[in-house]
């Protein structure tokens, strides 16, 4: 009876696995981020993000696009700094555990190529900012790839620091494999 159990584990353990393989070969995001810190570089990423999009009509007008990232899973390569940035006085992740995203309006500026106006809410901070994003729609794939700069103290990120530069350098890739 232990064997079947052990055997049955594994197995159930083993086809999770494979489903959440599965769906990350169908859907890859990524969010990265650049900052200056004391004159250096820090370069980051966060490791959990999701977004919804519906391309579906020829009208932009009817679009949507919508992400969310959780703020807990920051990654610097310094695990002293990355616990430092989930407090209160940086992204304080117990009381705003996601950042969010939602287009409120796209603008064709040319081929594959919009300015998309988003809400993006940090901290119970909502902004409205417009980003370049290049869009690419085909028979096997979504592509979305955006570049674009925050100030981290519009929302409330990291205080008054005189060694930490205001502007956050993000970029955003994301693919979805259609079937």
């Amino acid at each position: 009876m232990k064997k079947i159990k052990i055997t049955l584990v594994l197995l159930t353990s083993t086809i999770f696995s494979l489903m959440s393989f599965a769906q990350d070969t169908k859907t890859q995001i990524s969010v990265d981020f650049k900052i200056r810190n004391l004159g250096f570089n820090v370069d980051g990423y966060f490791s959990s993000a999701t977004i919804t999009t519906n391309f579906n009509s020829d009208d932009s007008t009817k679009w949507t696009l919508s992400g969310s990232v959780k703020a807990n899973s920051i990654a610097t390569g310094i695990k002293k700094r990355d616990e430092h940035l989930l407090r209160e006085d940086y992204f304080d992740v117990k009381t705003y555990p996601d950042i969010t995203l939602e287009a409120t309006n796209f603008r064709k500026t040319s081929e594959n190529k919009y300015k998309v106006e988003v809400n993006l809410t940090i901290k119970d901070v909502t902004k409205q900012i417009t980003i370049p994003m290049q869009i690419s729609d085909d028979d096997n794939s979504l592509k979305l790839s955006a570049y674009f700069e925050i100030n981290r103290r519009d929302f409330g990120v990291g205080g008054s620091s005189l060694t930490l530069s205001n502007t956050a350098k993000i970029n955003v890739n994301y693919t979805l494999k259609k079937e």
